[in-house]
């Protein structure tokens, strides 16, 4: 009789301990190299992308930003 109960509590205590895990951070840098008119004539222009990992399964619709010279 004392079963079910227990078996509930603890359903309810792994799934709360599951849903407060964070989820991983990534960085990644994306290094462009540039010509420009005055010395040194060559540089890198560098931007600097972090994301976290969902559960979700769907694609996402967020705007990418592209940087030009």
């Amino acid at each position: 009789m004392l079963f079910k109960p227990l078996l509930f509590l603890s359903a309810v205590f792994a799934s709360v301990v599951a849903q407060d895990q964070r989820p991983p951070v990534f960085t990644a840098e994306r290094i462009i190299h540039t010509i420009i008119q005055e010395s040194p004539f060559l540089v890198d222009h560098t931007t600097t992308v972090v994301w976290t990992q969902s559960s979700s399964i769907s694609e996402t619709t967020t705007a990418t930003a592209t940087a030009s010279a």
